[in-house]
């Protein structure tokens, strides 16, 4: 059975993570301290926890449903979201540290927008389009 509430759930905490995140980073003494890191150390493990479930629930039913469309659409999303993984795995090696240069806390600040507006995209588009097919299924 394909835990949907479960996963709705992680939704609502890593989107709360990225919320507090995303007013912290921006500034130079918060994205420099033990807290901030702290939190993205707990966001990349929700986001880790949450795709290993979509990995051994979500995709290992729909990739064999009889509905080939239905595969294909998780196929596609399971892609994206390998891609999701490594792309948070390097981001989080890149965090500013107190020790930090100038120029690498601008780049990890810059990184952290976009990866966060990935993640906030990747929430919308599971939780508008692909949940809705798999309680269909």
């Amino acid at each position: 059975m394909i835990p949907l509430d479960t996963l709705k759930q992680q939704h609502e905490e890593i989107a709360e993570l990225v919320n507090v995140l995303s007013l912290l980073i921006p500034d130079e003494k918060a994205r420099k301290s033990r807290i901030v890191e702290g939190l993205l150390k707990d966001l990349a493990q929700k986001v880790s926890e949450h795709l290993a479930l979509e990995d051994g629930t979500l995709y290992k039913e729909l990739l064999v449903h009889p509905d080939t469309e239905l595969q294909r659409t998780a196929r596609n999303f399971l892609s994206g979201s390998h891609e999701l993984k490594r792309l948070f795995t390097e981001y989080v090696q890149h965090a500013c540290k107190p020790d930090s240069k100038r120029k690498e806390c601008e780049e990890f600040v810059k990184e952290s927008q976009e990866l966060f507006k990935l993640l906030e995209q990747r929430i919308q588009i599971e939780e508008s389009r692909f949940y809705p097919l798999a309680e269909k299924a």
